[in-house]
Parts: C-alpha cells; structure tokens; sequence
C-alpha cells in the first residue's frame, strides 16, 4: 500500500513537471541574460489593479478584462544580430503546444500570435513572437481571454506588434 501511493505521488510530480509549458522553457533559459529585457507581471499585480476606483466606463470595462489576467511575460533583446534565430527558436518549441493565430511577415521582420485554448475556447494563454533584423521580442500572456477581449489589451499595452491583434475576430 505504501508503495503504490508512493508512486502515485511520484506520477502527479511528474505530470506537474511536464505541465509545464515549452514557452516557459525558453524565458527561464534566457531570464537571467541580462542581453534580455524581462517584464514580468505576476497575479498578484493584477489583481491590485482590480482595487483602482475607475469612474471612466472604458477603463472599468478595461479592468474587467485585466482581472481575468493571470500573468504577462515578455523577453526583449534589441540591437541584436540574433533576432530571427531567437524568433526560430522560440517558434519550434511552440508546434506542438499552440495553434497558430496569425503571422506578419515583412522584409525586416517577422510577427507570429500562437494561443492555447482552454475547454470553453477561451484563449488561456496567448503568445506574440517578433524577429527582426536587429531586435527580439516575446511575450506571453496568461488567463481566461475571449478574442474579443484582446483588442481592449492591444489598445492598453503600446507592445510592438499587439496592434495587429485588433483586425481578429471570434472564431
């Protein structure tokens, strides 16, 4: 008995290791490189902001929406050489994991949003991707997000790249 409740616990440690996401991997890969710029918002900053007496509707509406956040993350490198081979990296680890939303492609740059849905086909996390000739950028955002919730985040954040999200449209 003690055993197999042993390896019961043993399993569920496991599951929660892999749970992990492969996104994950990469800003603790590169967390540390002070080449990065690393913004990390956590849960709790949140839900502070959900404490703010707002008067404006927008703003209330705004705060609705930032009280389903549960986490922003972003990685930055810019004058860099190595922004498209950042951008490849990141983008191979996310196959498997994320559904590709959109892609931007420009002769300096390119931009790719990949989501994760949960079982009520919310985004739970939504990750933007940007490679340029000279900069990097990733950033991941956690919660329970309907599409049409992200252009109100897209108009909040000046993010390079978020105001693409705005031409989508709920599936």
């Amino acid at each position: 008995m003690k055993r197999s409740l042993l390896l019961l616990v043993a399993v569920f440690a496991s599951m929660h290791l892999f749970a992990q996401s492969s996104i994950d991997r990469f800003f603790q890969k590169y967390e540390n490189d002070r080449n990065f710029t690393l913004v990390s918002i956590t849960p709790k900053m949140f839900s502070m902001f959900s404490k703010l007496d707002m008067n404006d509707p927008d703003a209330k509406n705004l705060m609705r929406v930032v009280q389903k956040l549960k986490g922003l993350r972003i990685l930055a490198k810019d004058n860099t050489k190595d922004g498209q081979r950042l951008y490849k990296e990141a983008a191979v680890l996310l196959t498997g994991d994320f559904e590709e939303l959109m892609t931007v492609r420009d002769k300096d740059s390119d931009l790719k949003f990949m989501v994760k849905e949960n079982s009520r086909g919310n985004i739970n996390e939504l990750i933007m991707l940007v490679g340029g000739t000279n900069d990097f950028l990733a950033m991941s955002l956690v919660g329970d997000i309907d599409l049409n919730e992200i252009s109100q985040i897209a108009n909040a954040v000046n993010i390079q790249g978020m105001d693409k999200l705005k031409n989508l449209k709920k599936k």
